[in-house]
């Protein structure tokens, strides 16, 4: 019975055996609960490295290893030739003033339309569009042959009524005066015949030897010859003395008459020929040889090129601020012009509520400049201190960074070397507000009597160690603009 107990003992054991064989060789069956646990592991494996990636590019991150590059670059740097750089201090009040960007239009200061004032066939035209003239030049001529006869006419009637009174000036000739003398001589002595018929005839009478009519015929005849005397001693001492002063004003009148008829004739004979009132340029022709003018109609355009001005409207307040000799810079086509205030209108534009500055171009800016360009003028006005944030900088010194943002160079004087002088290059961003010019405005990290460099910064890198040289850089308003208030004259 032992014995049986024993062997069905050993029988279990063996399937017991066989059993857990079959078990182990056998796969287990997957749960449901298995994959979602596989899942939420995958899900903060992803999250854990994404949360890794955006620490290590964080801006904490980056800076660090900036730091340590630029210790790195230091330390290969150290027995390098340090470059050279140079560098503008900033200063408080850079951005006290506000860039006045003002559009105006070049105008000739003279532009005329010639025409004729004698409707005359048109004979002669001496200039064409685009040619150069010069003052009192001669430019078209009409047919002046009905005019030019009239002239000559009265030029000689002038001369005819000049000649009498030349005449009555210079009094009579004295041969006139010697036959006058003479014909008193010839009366007087035929007066004393007649006294002495006169006198025979009364003795006859008294003898009563003669008759009563022979003695009338002598006492008329010794009349006679005492009036003829008379009259002839009066001419003879007309002709001694000259002209009558009112004889001699009357044909003075008359010449002058004659004159202002002279006159009238050549001012329309001189009407007959246009001339160039100004030196300039023929911008325009009008008419050709042959037609026929008609009276006021006009020619010919002349523009004075040598004299050009500049003129656009500012607000009452930019008016009050500006003074005729000041000097304005403008710009046109890419290139740099000045010139001169020369006017302030004294009236307001009732559409635009502006006041007129005219400007007067240089010489040389006229020679490159055209009547009717547009240009653009530029210059400063002062502001209130918070009135304008940022600072005024160079363009050259900004470096273009990622998602529109500028960065500049400065040195860093905290990590200057021992002996002081060759100070860390760092780097500072900052945010671009406004240009003009060459120069920039900006807002961000500089402040205050911080270096930056502006010149040969393409030449270093952050971390680098340089030396130092500052650079005097007038800003805008101090190379070639005028800022309002100061009143200066360049």
């Amino acid at each position: 019975m032992n014995k049986k107990t024993a062997i069905k003992k050993i029988a279990v054991k063996k399937i017991a055996v066989k059993k857990t064989a079959v078990k182990k060789s056998t796969p287990e069956p997957t749960h449901p609960f298995f994959n979602r646990r596989t899942l939420v592991c995958l899900l903060v494996i992803t999250a854990v490295g994404v949360v890794a990636l955006f620490v290590n590019a964080s801006p904490q991150t980056v800076a660090v290893k900036e730091r340590q590059t630029e210790q790195q670059i230091a330390a290969e740097n150290s027995d390098v030739i340090l470059q050279q750089v140079g560098v503008m201090q900033l200063t408080a009040g850079q951005a006290d003033f506000a860039p006045l960007r003002y559009t105006a239009t070049v105008v000739a200061r003279r532009k005329s339309q010639l025409s004729f004032q004698a409707s005359q066939r048109v004979d002669h035209l001496l200039v064409d569009e685009g040619d150069r003239v010069e003052q009192g030049q001669l430019l078209a001529v009409q047919d002046d042959a009905a005019i030019a006869a009239l002239h000559n006419a009265a030029v000689a009637r002038q001369n005819q009524a000049a000649a009498v009174l030349a005449e009555l000036k210079k009094g009579p000739r004295r041969e006139t005066i010697e036959v006058a003398r003479a014909e008193l001589n010839r009366l007087q002595a035929q007066g004393s015949l007649a006294r002495t018929t006169l006198k025979r005839q009364l003795r006859l009478q008294q003898t009563r030897a003669g008759s009563k009519q022979e003695y009338d015929v002598a006492a008329a005849q010794s009349q006679a010859a005492e009036a003829a005397i008379e009259a002839a001693r009066q001419s003879l001492k007309e002709l001694q003395t000259g002209t009558r002063q009112e004889k001699i004003d009357a044909q003075q009148a008359a010449v002058e008459v004659a004159a202002a008829t002279v006159a009238q004739t050549q001012t329309q004979l001189d009407q007959t020929r246009l001339k160039a009132p100004f030196a300039g340029r023929i911008s325009q022709r009008y008419i050709d040889e042959g037609s026929l003018a008609v009276l006021g109609q006009p020619a010919l355009e002349i523009v004075e090129v040598d004299h050009l001005e500049v003129r656009f409207g500012v607000a009452i307040k930019v008016a009050q601020q500006l003074q005729a000799g000041q000097r304005l810079p403008f710009t046109a086509e890419g290139q740099t012009f000045s010139g001169t205030v020369s006017q302030i209108r004294p009236t307001l534009d009732r559409t635009t509520r502006t006041q007129e500055i005219i400007v007067k171009a240089d010489a040389e800016s006229s020679q490159r400049l055209v009547d009717g360009q547009t240009v653009r003028i530029e210059f400063a006005a002062p502001t209130a201190p918070t009135a304008q944030p940022g600072m005024w900088l160079p363009s050259e010194a900004l470096q273009r960074q990622v998602r529109g943002l500028w960065s500049v160079l400065v040195l860093d004087r905290q990590g200057e070397s021992s002996d002081g002088n060759h100070p860390l290059v760092a780097r500072r961003d900052v945010e671009l507000l406004a240009t003009w010019g060459d120069w920039s405005r900006v807002e961000g990290t500089l402040e205050e009597n911080d270096s930056v460099i502006v010149a040969g910064s393409s030449r270093v890198s952050v971390g680098q160690r340089v030396t130092a040289q500052t650079i005097q850089m007038n800003p805008p308003w101090k190379s070639g603009c005028v800022k309002l208030g100061e009143r200066s004259v360049r």
